[in-house]
């Protein structure tokens, strides 16, 4: 009796364990959906100051993921697809397909395609199928050249502030941060001719890096020769870049990119002598595990990564596949224990006076 009873017992304490460790077994690192239900293409993705996410759409819808839970924000744009986005979406301006949605106060229309947005402490800078636009003194400025502009990206290193303009065609404009209304300098020395830009990211050092149609690349300085950066890369479209300097090994640090294939990363060191690869590109998760279309957004998010390829995934720690068995074979071990545990005897009838 007592060999059942603590076998009972036992079955009852991994029953226990088994039964809510389930849902807390590690899965390991994955990209999987993270989807807003409802939503259609997604076609941005960015990131508030505050550690939120903004999705916007084909359609014009623009969703928050805030606490873990998407959210449609009440945000009108006409039903133009979104193209970029800044921290406040209705509060601060939204580039769409058709034009400038809520433009800083007096600042003049600015009518179609706005492929990109970045706030600088000298204005706002809008990319548009003819070239930068710059808003000073209520006024939109062309600084020139006449480009495609397919993004923006503002760059702060110890050499200087810079501001590049990555086109269709035409390889990567740049200005100094300070001067943005000067005329953008063309900066494709090294660049194969008639290449897209699609993507950019910089070190702590100041080294720029350059996401292509053709590959990618990085410089040292504005104007200097542009180098590819792995030969794995070279002819591969280069759609997304995103540089986590914590990770990774040595001084450089970890360099996730987003492409036709999916997410893959790779590590990379810098030096006085310039950035280097210090591992070959290999795909972040498995084959089975991509989208299906190429990634076009990689934005951080705490310890994990939301990417965008027409869907949202969402690239973190997982719970483990089939964790729920798990869960139902500690619930069967508890039933077992629950069979297994002896009935205690019926307690003696206690005699009442006047009987023997």
């Amino acid at each position: 009796m007592n060999n059942r009873k603590t076998l009972a017992l036992a079955l009852t304490l991994v029953g226990l364990v088994l039964t809510l460790a389930g849902p807390f077994f590690p899965g390991g690192v994955h990209l999987v959906p993270n989807h807003p239900l409802g939503a259609g293409h997604v076609t941005d993705l960015a990131a508030t100051p505050k550690g939120d996410i903004l999705a916007g759409t084909q359609s014009g819808q623009i969703w928050q993921f805030r606490d873990r839970i998407w959210t449609q924000l009440r945000v009108n744009v006409g039903g133009n697809p979104v193209m970029a986005m800044l921290s406040d979406p209705g509060r601060t301006p939204v580039g769409t397909a058709d034009g400038l949605y809520f433009p800083p106060p007096l600042a003049p229309e600015l009518s179609g395609r706005i492929s990109s947005l970045v706030q600088t402490d000298k204005g706002l800078l809008a990319g548009t199928p003819d070239g930068v636009r710059w808003l000073h003194d209520g006024l939109w400025l062309e600084p020139g050249p006449k480009a495609d502009i397919y993004t923006l990206f503002g760059q702060r290193s110890p050499k200087g502030g810079w501001l590049h303009a990555g086109t269709v065609g035409e390889g990567v404009l740049s200005v100094s941060a300070a001067k943005p209304g000067e005329s953008w300098q063309s900066n494709s020395r090294g660049l194969p001719d008639g290449v897209n830009v699609f993507s950019f990211a910089s070190t702590d050092r100041g080294a720029l890096l350059a996401g292509t149609s053709a590959g990618l690349y990085w410089q040292t300085v504005p104007g200097e020769l542009w180098r590819s950066l792995h030969p794995d890369l070279n002819d591969r479209r280069v759609l997304a870049l995103y540089l986590d300097g914590r990770g990774g090994t040595g001084e450089g640090g970890r360099l996730w990119i987003g492409g036709d294939d999916g997410l893959s990363v790779m590590d990379v060191s810098e030096t006085a002598e310039g950035l280097a690869a210090t591992s070959a590109p290999v795909l972040a998760d498995s084959a089975e595990n991509q989208p299906g279309v190429g990634i076009s957004w990689i934005v951080p998010r705490g310890d994990r990564l939301m990417v965008s390829a027409g869907q949202i995934y969402e690239y973190g720690p997982t719970k483990l596949e089939g964790w729920y068995w798990i869960s139902l074979i500690g619930i069967l071990l508890l039933l077992v224990a629950g069979w297994l545990m002896p009935r205690p005897e019926p307690a003696s009838p206690t005699p009442t006076p006047g009987q023997e």
